[in-house]
């Protein structure tokens, strides 16, 4: 008489031989999460707050971390790491800037507004916009765009663009109480520090 084997045997045995036919990982260990400056878990916050406001499920400071993350040195033996990079950046600002999008219905300037904004005007609106068609060409390889070379397109240049997001959004996330902040802390400084900090070319 033969006997059965209990099911708890055989999701363990089925468990073992799928375990053996999958293949086995590559490469060292695995890489610490990136260290953000100050100002740029500052800007995580904002964003945070901004796809909060209107109730998105995705959190704006993780695509941000992972945009961080691919562009790191020890990542860019990928070779799809600016465009990989380039579409978190793009995920962020893709709810309030693409028609495509349903989720939210307040788009563009009118988001920044209900976000409670106070820099929002049309320098401002054209630079957001620019940042964003640059970063949804570059994750769709350049294959639409008329301005934009992705094969020509370097680590400086991607470097430069970050560095446009971050302050652009910065200025596109001030609100009143920043203002207050800033003016605050202007007046609570000695002056010479400021002039030092600040010099005129």
């Amino acid at each position: 008489m033969t006997s059965m084997a209990s099911p708890t045997r055989k999701l363990r045995l089925s468990k073992i031989m799928t375990d053996e036919l999958l293949p086995q990982p590559t490469g060292g260990n695995r890489l610490p999460p990136s260290s953000l400056r100050p100002e740029q878990e500052d800007l995580c916050r904002r964003l945070d707050e901004l796809h909060g406001l209107y109730k998105l499920k995705m959190k704006p400071s993780e695509m941000f971390r992972g945009a961080i993350f691919a562009i790191r040195v020890e990542c860019r033996s990928n070779p799809d790491w600016i465009a990989q990079a380039a579409n978190s950046l793009r995920e962020i600002l893709y709810p309030f800037w693409s028609s495509q999008a349903r989720t939210v219905a307040s788009k563009k300037r009118e988001a920044l507004i209900g976000y409670g904004s106070v820099l929002v005007d049309d320098v401002l609106m054209r630079e957001v916009g620019i940042v964003y068609g640059l970063l949804n060409d570059l994750a769709h390889h350049g294959s639409n765009s008329t301005s934009l070379d992705f094969s020509t397109f370097t680590i400086s240049d991607f470097e430069r663009l970050l560095a446009d997001f971050e302050r652009i959004m910065q200025d596109a996330l001030m609100r009143q109480i920043d203002l207050h902040k800033e003016i605050d802390k202007i007046l609570g400084s000695n002056p010479t520090q400021i002039i030092l900090d600040n010099p005129t070319t």
